[in-house]
Formats: C-alpha cells, structure tokens, sequence
C-alpha cells in the first residue's frame, strides 16, 4: 500500500496541466443557458395560455347556448301569453257583441251581392229575431232589393254564422278562426306556442 502523503494547504491546483477556463466560453453557455430557459418559458406561457383561451372559449360557447334556450323559452312563454290574451279578449268579445263579426260579414256580402235575388243567413237560433231586426237596417242602407231569410238552427255557435246567396256564401265560425290563428302562430313560434 502506498503511503499517505499529507495534504499541503498551498499548493496551486490552477496549473498543473488542466486548462484553465476561458471566461468568453463561460459568457457564452450562461447566455445561451439563458436565452434557451426563456424559449422554454415562452412555449410554457404560450400552452397554458392556449389552453386558458380553449376553457374560455368553451365556456364563452356554453353561455350563449345556455342564453339561446332562455330567449327560446322567453319567446315561447310570450307567445303563450300573447295567444291567451288574444282569445281571452276575443271572448269577451264575443260576449258582449256576439253579431258583430257576422254583421261585419254581412254588410259586405249585402253590398257585393246587391243584385241577388236573396239572401240566407243561418244563426243560433236564440238570435233570429234580432239578426233579422239588424239585417233589416242593412239592406235599407245597402241598397238591397233581395229577400233576406234568417235561419235559426241550434248547433250553430252563438257568434258563428253562414251567409249564402245565390253565386256563393261565407262561413263565420270560431272554431275555424281560432285554428287559423293557431296554425299562424306555429309557423311564427312553432308548436309549443299553442
């Protein structure tokens, strides 16, 4: 076995064949060290920042989607709403001037079809006398020379009515009205706004 030699406190190790380090070369790999941990810091920042951007967007997607079904329902219930009214309204309507649509319609058909030999018209039959009071006055005030027939038959609606002469007639039924406005408002809000 060799025999220990004593450690000598000053001897200079910076020689002794080894190169000593060239400070340009230190300079050198510190600054590419640095512009290499700033690449990688950069490419980091840029995925965390894309997938911060694809949570956003994700998110951004799901709220106007969640806020398209509120306006969808909000539409919906408004035209529910508006549907009620309207045949709420109609109804009282119809209960306190239950002939003036069918009156309405009559006026025009007297006016159009001055010339006919006659007109019939077919009620409830609670309302003949005085459809036939009011049609009076009418034809007085339309010029017409025809006969007028009122009709009173117990399956037609209080308020609906059929007017008929010689070339052709006109239906006035709520039940008919009432699908007609159903079907308009279906094409506009679709089926759950009835």
């Amino acid at each position: 076995m060799a025999a220990a030699k004593k450690f000598m406190f000053d001897t200079d190790f910076r020689g002794n064949g080894r190169k000593a380090v060239d400070e340009a070369a230190l300079a050198s790999a510190r600054a590419e060290g640095f512009h290499s941990g700033l690449d990688q810091g950069r490419r980091d920042a840029d995925q965390q920042l894309s997938a911060v951007l694809a949570q956003l967007v994700r998110h951004g997607e799901r709220l106007l989607s969640q806020q398209d079904e509120r306006l969808a329902q909000i539409e919906a219930q408004a035209a529910q709403l508006a549907v009620a009214t309207a045949r709420s309204l109609a109804g009282a309507a119809l209960a306190d001037k239950p002939l003036a649509q069918l009156l309405a319609a009559a006026r025009e058909c007297l006016a159009h079809a001055r010339h006919a030999p006659h007109l019939a018209i077919r009620v409830h039959e609670s309302l003949v006398e005085t459809v036939e009071g009011k049609l009076a006055v009418l034809a007085r005030e339309a010029g017409f020379a025809g006969r007028i027939v009122v009709l009173g038959e117990p399956d037609i609606a209080v308020g609906d009515g059929r007017l008929e002469w010689a070339d052709g007639g006109i239906a006035i039924e709520r039940a008919e009205l009432d699908e007609a406005v159903g079907k308009a408002v279906e094409a506009v809000f679709g089926p759950t706004a009835r």
